[in-house]
């Protein structure tokens, strides 16, 4: 135990304190809120900082323990965010209605029942609480019930009132109604939220009733009457009213409508697109008719001038839909795949040279179906503002298909007259090669992997790098040229020196690599910010070694290999000072 003069004059310096306190767990800081009250009032603020509801346990704790109640309260304004796994956990917060520095929730809405029952008094209680705590900026809200038209208009009348809310998150794992969605973007539509992800994972459904009229959009015509017991009053009848008209700008400048939005609810995607001027971020949902693909794009380009943000969450679409796509915006800064798509000519030839090339940033086709070799490296070559370049997914084990390059679309021979690599500010690039054992008996590799280090070398921003080579395992025999690219310094490791940036490395599937002792020690002196190293021991050239050596199973970040690169960081580290 430290003197109290001592102890006085740490907890006193908010800088320690604070970095202390970074380097605690949750136990830990609970420890020290009992060791003496100095403590308490050093640490006590950070152990209420976030409040995770993670398991009945902890709930119980809070409706019992009258220590945790008082910690609570006095500690209400020090809490930013509150998760929960479970709807009716609101009622253990010892009372507190309202947290005054609280600007993220994360709760479940309803929940799990198997047979479809809607929780409405716990669901009325989480709403309240949102009504309540103004300083509010993010709710994340699972397993809403969308089915329930009440409770649906319910939240878009909290949204529409509320006046902090800037992200809204709301996931559905059952049907959702076509009306209950159209109430909860109309809520959106009028408030000040900028960011909305919509997530359905069931089909759609529509009522019966006939949508008519119009909807005023003054807060004042939303009804969100206080009762007497809960606070919030849903048993007047649900108007049903059709989204607004383009007049009405919204500030929303993210969308994310995830749901399977068939031709005949297409329109409700149309309806809010013409009321968000300011919008730069869009997730293109699953659409697959020719129609909506020509709606949608006239949409983007007549009422959407400032998007500059796409992912495109539909899969097996025509090449010429995508084209049309990217051709309905200009300046692109970013543009991913979020599902298994092929990339053809056309699509290409929209992103490069629709005013997109010179302006994109980030690119990210890990998930895509099919692409042509020469096709990424003319992205390489023509994208110059490229910081980010994803054609791998990002772990190793979920790869059925990823694009490689083709060495041979390589301008290696001089006189090609192809351009180099114009992409020298990329910071995150994960990237495989391919082509090498189809070379021929009289043509040498060496050329190949020189000039990928050499482009490589250029890349001096680079902070995570991720390399792949050939994707069938077969091609890995013992004379095959592809262990001419094994990451060493024989073959050309050393041009890699320029790269003093990278923080992460990994050649979880660049199968033939063959680093050493020599490899690892110049790594330790060349890239002292590589922080995380993730490989696997090279591969044994016959199946007898691998049964006596074991299968070869994948590292995980600064194991076994990484670690003599970190032992020898911190030696030299050490003998510096």
């Amino acid at each position: 135990m430290h003197p109290p003069t001592a102890l006085s004059i740490v907890l006193l310096q908010p800088l320690i304190r604070d970095e202390i306190a970074a380097c605690l767990s949750q136990s830990d800081l609970a420890c020290c809120t009992r060791v003496n009250t100095a403590w308490n009032i050093a640490f006590a603020p950070r152990l209420w900082r976030d409040v995770f509801l993670a398991n009945q346990q902890i709930i119980s704790l809070l409706q019992s323990s009258s220590a945790a109640q008082q910690g609570l309260c006095r500690n209400a304004e020090h809490v930013r965010s509150i998760r929960s796994f479970f709807c009716y956990a609101f009622q253990s917060l010892a009372g507190i209605d309202e947290f005054p520095n609280l600007v993220r929730l994360d709760s479940l809405a309803s929940e799990l029942h198997n047979k479809g029952i809607v929780d409405h008094t716990n669901t009325q209680r989480l709403l309240q609480f949102v009504k309540m705590n103004m300083s509010l900026r993010e709710i994340i809200l699972s397993n809403f019930p969308l089915a329930s038209i009440k409770m649906s208009k319910l939240l878009g009348d909290t949204i529409a009132l509320h006046p902090g809310l800037i992200s809204v998150t709301i996931n559905c794992f059952r049907e959702p109604n076509l009306l209950s969605i159209q109430h909860v973007l109309r809520g959106v539509i009028v408030s000040k939220v900028e960011k909305l992800s919509l997530i359905c994972r069931a089909d759609i459904v529509s009522t019966p009733e006939t949508i008519t009229g119009s909807l005023d959009y003054n807060k004042s015509s939303i009804g969100l009457n206080v009762s007497s017991n809960i606070g919030l009053d849903i048993s007047a009848d649900v108007s049903c009213q059709d989204l607004p008209e383009a007049h009405v700008a919204s500030a929303l400048k993210d969308l994310r409508l995830e749901a399977n939005i068939e031709h005949v609810h297409f329109d409700i995607l149309l309806s809010i697109l013409r009321t968000s001027p300011n919008l730069e971020h869009l997730y293109v949902p699953c659409i697959n008719t020719d129609e909506s693909f020509q709606a949608l794009s006239s949409t983007i380009q007549g009422y959407c001038p400032r998007l500059r943000h796409i992912t495109s969450g539909f899969s097996h679409s025509k090449d010429e839909h995508m084209a049309l796509l990217l051709n309905s915006c200009y300046s692109l800064r970013s543009y991913i795949t979020d599902s298994e798509q092929p990339l053809g000519p056309l699509t290409i030839n929209s992103l490069l040279h629709h005013q997109h090339s010179l302006t994109l940033e980030q690119l990210s086709i890990k998930s895509c179906s099919s692409i042509a070799s020469k096709h990424i490296q003319l992205i390489l070559t023509t994208c110059p503002k490229l910081t980010s370049f994803e054609a791998l997914p990002s772990h190793h084990w979920q790869e059925t298909y990823s694009p490689r390059l083709n060495i041979k679309d390589l301008p290696v021979h001089v006189g090609s007259g192809q351009p180099a690599w114009v992409c020298l500010g990329l910071r995150d690039l994960k990237i495989g090669f391919t082509g090498f054992s189809a070379l021929p008996d009289s043509e040498p590799a060496h050329p190949y992997v020189e000039h990928i280090y050499k482009q490589l070398a250029c890349m001096t921003q680079l902070r995570t790098l991720h390399l792949a080579g050939e994707f069938d395992l077969r091609m890995l025999h013992p004379e095959s040229k592809v262990w001419c690219f094994d990451f060493t310094l024989a073959s050309g490791l050393g041009h890699l020196e320029t790269l003093t940036n990278l923080r992460t490395l990994s050649v979880q599937r660049l199968k033939h690599h063959r680093i050493g002792n020599k490899e690892r020690a110049w790594m330790a002196q060349h890239w002292l910010n590589l922080t995380a190293f993730y490989t696997t021991p090279a591969h044994i050239q016959t199946s007898r070694e691998v049964r006596q050596k074991g299968r070869d199973r994948d590292m995980g970040p600064l194991k076994k290999q990484a670690l003599p690169v970190l032992f020898t960081f911190f030696k030299d580290l050490w003998s510096s000072k």
